[in-house]
């Protein structure tokens, strides 16, 4: 069956479309992708791009987007995160009657969303939280996050400081960065807490740099900005804990992580959704800077083992695929 997966960018840093790609290949699917910019050209499969990378302007994009929508050949539509594309393609695939898919793990209720929701067959999401505004839709359909095991298989974790803090996901004010920030504040000067991720909102950074110069915390809240995916293992594998306090979906850093043996500091829910029972018993930096404190170290192998039986992304695209060929 011929697949049109639709993505935003092709980046170096963005393997996880790779890896989607290459898994509903396994699965049987004849893909095509669809993009808005791709860096990542050739790989053994075809990629068509809007032209973002050509300096192609948002006009020159969307006429782009609809010439190749109306010329490629395909059965079926999967729309990653971007529901824009799942509005701007409507009029094409509910007159052709394309069945369409679309993932995405947010939680606002866009104009964009709304279009694309009521035409799609099926909204795949990583956790109950993602689209809250569709709770009770049969549309709706959690399947965990995909985690691709052949990249990342059980890394040894080699350190033993649970007091080296770690933080990797988009800087942006959703994550709740300042609520760690400020537990932070609350333990003994031997914590530090290194932060990696790409500012996606500067203002929101500002804040955060402003925030540890208060708290006198400089010496021990270090920005390291965004770094290659390759690198990532040897981050994690030297670090116990990752803190991360978004409110709305898990982070599928959090899971990487868990695969070299760092432990997940994080809400409830995000908690109940990745299937690990130690958490702070509240959102505040106190419960925050408590949990740490009194943090024993879990065994790797059980935490490798939540990501194998309830995240993998094998078990993700053949979920998502038997949907997607059935056309339900």
């Amino acid at each position: 069956m011929r697949l049109l997966f639709v993505t935003q960018k092709l980046h170096g840093q963005d393997t996880f479309a790779i890896q989607w790609v290459e898994a509903f290949r396994r699965n049987g699917f004849d893909v095509t992708v669809l993009c808005l910019e791709d860096r990542v050209s050739p790989q053994p499969f075809p990629i068509v791009s809007m032209g973002k990378e050509r300096g192609n302007g948002r006009v020159s994009q969307i006429l782009h987007f609809w010439k190749s929508i109306c010329t490629l050949r395909y059965d079926r539509v999967f729309i990653h995160m971007s529901p824009i594309w799942g509005m701007l393609g409507a009029w094409y695939w509910v007159l052709r009657r394309i069945p369409t898919y679309l993932w995405y793990t947010h939680y606002k209720n866009t104009f964009s969303f709304r279009v694309t929701s009521e035409y799609a067959k099926k909204l795949f999401c990583a956790t109950a939280q993602s689209m809250p505004m569709l709770e009770g839709s049969q549309k709706k359909v959690v399947i965990g996050h995909g985690i691709d095991l052949g990249i990342w298989p059980r890394r040894d974790n080699v350190t033993s400081d649970s007091k080296a803090l770690l933080a990797v996901h988009r800087l942006s004010r959703s994550k709740r960065l300042e609520l760690s920030i400020k537990a932070l504040s609350l333990l003994p000067v031997d914590y530090t807490l290194a932060v990696y991720g790409i500012e996606a909102e500067p203002e929101y950074v500002a804040e955060l740099r402003s925030l540890v110069s208060q708290l006198q915390l400089n010496d021990r809240v270090i920005f390291h900005g965004t770094v290659p995916t390759e690198t990532l293992p040897s981050i994690y594998t030297h670090h116990r804990l990752i803190l991360n306090m978004a409110s709305e979906t898990i982070d599928k850093t959090m899971l990487e992580a868990m695969t070299c043996g760092c432990y997940p500091v994080t809400t409830k829910r995000n908690a109940e959704a990745i299937g690990i029972a130690d958490t702070p018993n509240v959102d505040s930096p106190g419960a925050i800077a408590d949990f740490i404190r009194s943090f024993q170290p879990t065994d790797p192998h059980a935490l490798y083992q939540v990501v194998a039986n309830r995240h993998s992304l094998t078990s993700l695209i053949a979920t998502m695929s038997t949907y997607i060929l059935q056309g339900t």
